[in-house]
């Protein structure tokens, strides 16, 4: 059984660099949460403390019954809201995401949450299996605290204004660090914007 890894499959979307790059991520299946407030917050927390139980549950129950493996890529996000337009940070609304293999069904979802509740009496049920797809997009990679991201959109947008094309929600955010373990100055983010 071969294991999945995104990030060899999927280089172009799960590796930036300084450079504005164009991309075209197309389909996938997710574990996702949606949610609202402000980012690091609370509920954006939690969101993340849900997602990733299910998502290791999933691999290693299915790695056993011998269906597939995968390694659990990095977390992602959607933010809905542009800044300018909903300035109150606690209204925005976004959905953090772990891509998995197309084979994930609802079922598997659903069995490693009731192994959660089971096991940890946590319940994951905010939880869902979603297909989404994203158009052609331009991305750029960020180095440094979260906090700064703001600058990288802007170097999106101008980047579009010269090609252009105009970029619109959701921005997507893939973050490759772990910031537990990361110095806020050296956190990697993929910043991605859709061309619409």
């Amino acid at each position: 059984m071969d294991k999945i890894d995104f990030k060899k499959m999927m280089k172009e979307l799960y590796r930036a660099t300084s450079k504005v790059a164009r991309v075209k991520p197309g389909e996938g299946t997710f574990l996702a949460v949606d949610g609202q407030g402000t980012p690091g917050g609370e509920a954006f927390e939690k969101a993340i403390q849900n997602l990733y139980p299910v998502a290791y549950t999933l691999k290693f129950s299915l790695k056993k019954a011998g269906t597939i493996d995968f390694v659990v890529p990095p977390l992602e996000a959607l933010w809905h809201d542009n800044p300018v337009e909903v300035p109150d940070m606690s209204q925005w609304r976004w959905r953090t995401m772990i891509r998995v293999p197309e084979s994930v069904k609802t079922e598997h979802v659903q069995e490693a949450q009731e192994t959660i509740l089971e096991r940890k009496g946590t319940d994951t049920s905010d939880v869902q299996l979603v297909r989404w797809e994203e158009g052609e997009s331009l991305q750029l990679l960020h180095i440094g605290p979260y906090d700064q991201v703001g600058a990288i959109y802007d170097q999106l947008q101008s980047s579009a204004l010269s090609e252009n094309v105009t970029l619109g929600p959701p921005g997507h955010e893939i973050y490759l660090s772990d910031p537990r373990r990361t110095a806020p100055e050296k956190l990697k983010t993929i910043v991605r914007m859709p061309i619409v």
